[in-house]
């Protein structure tokens, strides 16, 4: 058999290439706040970004903890698709549409109530709390889209019609942007190439209307191109085509399937727990950094500088991520048609075609890493900080590849429990404590904190790999 079996190879491209398109596009929000921002006058730029980057890892542990609910979704789905039954597959999404919805607005309306609380057990910084608290709560407002776009995506991604998220996508990063350049700027100009003319355009149209709110401005804006995202998708699902999985039959309602998705996604989502636990702690570590160096208010440089590191990896990782998604489905599909062995060859080539994919995009970071990072903020002091860690972090980019496709193949198969479990040892045994005893105890500073993150990965690529070749998985039924 050839390293890279052809027929295996276009299957899972072919899957695998819509799926990393929209969720690259899709985290292109983050992306486009932490550019725009960076580009503020210096007082804004340097906190707000640390700000940022604290929010999102907030609005993951909670929003993205619920956003799990597509795990359950998506291999329930694909393997009642590979047994031949679309009206399961309907009954699926229809229920997971009625717990996602239930259950955001629940974990909405505390998680804004206690914005400031949460925000200052990361952060102590009274320029970034200024900032970041407001932008928190906008984006704690998108849990509700954020929640019920990823179940209705995961129905999508489980029929295999891994393209609808795609268009979504690729509309809503469009209204983030648009918004994103009224809502920051106001009607200051940016001083960014390409951005300025965009500048422009909004300026003539809506004149004096355009406030400047800054920070708080990106907030807004990402949330409700989160919403034109669940729009789109709703309209979408109304399509004839999906007629035969009778999703709008409300006596799908069942507390049995519920109970089924809940049991698949609950462990996903207390591993997302863990896995913001841990980076929301290598945050607070760098902002202790910060503060023995005897960085001023407002000069967060170590922790902007992770920020933006976390951002630029953000692309290897959503890339990972959505290649794994890809190779889930693929899993689960043919488990559900009893295909085990071609599920197992599926993970073991996505796996092999992964590492070569993200070697080359791991040494074009390693390659041109402080261009990459002047993109994200100019700051000269922050660029100096973060460069040579990105240059070194570019080589392990195969690493978070295998990792995160093995992790996608045992929630695909069903084994969601062992990925609880082995997150939660990595966090609290390894990442946590090592983090901490690295960067502060022995005193190496940031490159204390980014090596225990090397390690995390590297165990979390191995555990998983072991477990998925021990093969129990093959037994799970779902």
């Amino acid at each position: 058999m050839s390293f890279f079996d052809p027929n295996l190879t276009r299957r899972i491209m072919g899957l695998s290439s819509p799926v990393m398109l929209a969720m690259l596009t899709q985290t292109l929000i983050n992306q486009v706040d932490h550019v725009l921002v960076g580009h503020l006058p210096q007082s804004e730029s340097t906190p707000g970004q640390t700000a940022l980057q604290i929010s999102v890892i907030l609005l993951w542990a909670f929003g993205g903890m619920l956003a799990a609910i597509s795990v359950g979704t998506q291999a329930l789905t694909a393997r009642r698709i590979g047994a031949g039954d679309p009206e399961g597959a309907g009954a699926v999404s229809t229920n997971s549409q009625l717990l996602a919805v239930l259950a955001s607005i629940v974990v909405t309306a505390f998680t804004y109530a206690a914005a400031p609380f949460l925000f200052r057990l990361m952060n102590k910084d009274p320029a970034v709390i200024a900032l970041g608290v407001p932008f928190l709560r906008w984006r704690f407002l998108q849990i509700t889209s954020l929640v019920w776009t990823a179940s209705l995506k995961a129905f999508f991604d489980g029929l295999g019609k891994t393209r609808v998220h795609m268009g979504v996508a690729i509309v809503m990063n469009i209204a983030n942007f648009l918004m994103c350049v009224a809502f920051i700027y106001g009607p200051d100009l940016p001083g960014i190439p390409v951005v300025d003319g965009v500048h422009h355009v909004l300026v003539s149209l809506f004149g004096d209307k355009l406030v400047h709110m800054g920070v708080p401005g990106a907030g807004l804006a990402s949330m409700l191109s989160s919403y034109v995202g669940l729009v789109l998708m709703l309209l979408w699902s109304l399509r004839s085509e999906y007629r035969p999985y009778q999703v709008r039959r409300l006596s799908n309602a069942s507390a049995s399937t519920i109970w089924q998705i809940a049991k698949l996604s609950v462990p996903s989502g207390i591993a997302t727990m863990f896995a913001m636990g841990g980076f929301g702690f290598v945050l607070f570590v760098v902002a202790k950094l910060d503060s023995l160096a005897g960085h001023g208010v407002g000069r967060t440089i170590y922790a902007t500088a992770t920020s933006n590191i976390i951002n630029v990896l953000q692309i290897v990782f959503i890339s990972c991520l959505a290649y794994g998604t890809a190779t889930a489905t693929l899993v689960s599909q043919n488990m559900g048609a009893k295909e085990f062995d071609l599920a197992e060859r599926f993970a073991y080539q996505a796996a092999r075609i992964g590492s070569v994919l993200f070697l080359v995009l791991g040494l074009i970071l390693a390659a041109w890493a402080e261009p990459i990072l002047r993109f994200w903020n100019p700051d000269p002091d922050v660029i100096r900080v973060a460069a040579p860690i990105l240059r070194v972090l570019g080589f392990f980019c195969p690493m978070i590849s295998v990792a995160l496709v093995f992790t996608q193949a045992l929630y695909g198969a069903g084994n969601t429990v062992f990925v609880m479990v082995a997150e939660g040892i990595l966090h609290f045994v390894c990442l946590i404590p090592l983090s901490w005893l690295a960067g502060i105890t022995f005193g190496l500073g940031m490159w204390g904190v980014w090596g225990s993150m090397i390690f995390y990965i590297g165990m979390l690529a191995l555990v998983t790999f072991v477990e998925f070749r021990r093969g129990a998985w093959k037994h799970i039924r779902i």
